[in-house]
């Protein structure tokens, strides 16, 4: 895993520094499934309307599951790529297509897996995620974002099954408080269904952080933040 994070980073840093508009983020939330988590991204504008990323994201379990079993302590990471495109952008409003795509590990003690009747104290996963996002430039220090996510969600191991499909309804916020550094706020909440129906029927997200601009552009690019699960 530690060599997928190190290559998923290093090829998104590599063209870094010959292209404008590379960001770096760093977050911290809670949610109904991990309390506290961190994220940290590399996001790169590698073309005037692509923009591509690398996302780590770590957290304490506070309810998640393992083969269909609730399991309410551990570990979790995940490694994505999410990527947008815009389809349509005016001088305040713009529309993006947003995907994303990544793998999931999860353990947990070997005595709470006992108590668990696990088969296995680990897991490995991975998720596709559609969707759409609206953004609403309020002014030159501050944006809005809203739409929606489809995250689907599938245990490879320690058995194959779909274990989430989830309705996430995201509305995030960008401040600019210096030339090189936003501001942004997430929330995220949604229906979830999946597991044979044995997994959370809700699921929510709150985050905030910062964003570092690492190049010299001045456009407003910075202030579009991207949405997360």
């Amino acid at each position: 895993m530690k060599k997928l994070i190190i290559v998923l980073f290093l090829s998104i840093g590599s063209i870094s520094a010959s292209v404008a508009q590379t960001y770096a983020d760093f977050g911290v939330g809670i949610s109904d499934r991990d309390q506290p988590f961190f994220n940290v991204a590399l996001r790169k504008q590698v073309s005037e309307k692509l923009r591509l990323g690398v996302e780590l994201q770590t957290g304490r379990i506070n309810q998640r599951f393992i083969g269909a079993k609730l399991i309410e302590e551990g570990t979790m990471t995940s490694v994505s790529v999410p990527a947008s495109f815009r389809i349509y952008q005016d001088e305040r409003l713009r529309f993006d297509l947003y995907t994303r795509a990544g793998v999931r590990f999860q353990n947990v003690s070997s005595d709470h897996g006992s108590e668990q009747q696990l088969e296995e104290n680990s897991s490995f996963g991975f998720n596709i995620e559609p969707g759409f996002q609206v953004s609403l430039a309020v002014s030159d220090n501050l944006s809005l974002q809203s739409g929606v996510t489809l995250p689907n969600i599938f245990e490879v191991s320690p058995e194959f099954l779909y274990e989430n499909n989830v309705t996430n309804i995201f509305a995030n916020l960008g401040y600019k408080v210096s030339e090189k550094s936003v501001l942004f706020l997430k929330a995220n909440t949604g229906p979830a269904a999946g597991a044979g129906g044995d997994s959370q029927k809700y699921t929510w997200s709150l985050q905030t952080g910062i964003r570092l601009r690492l190049s010299n552009d001045t456009s407003n690019a910075a202030l579009f933040i991207d949405p997360s699960y």
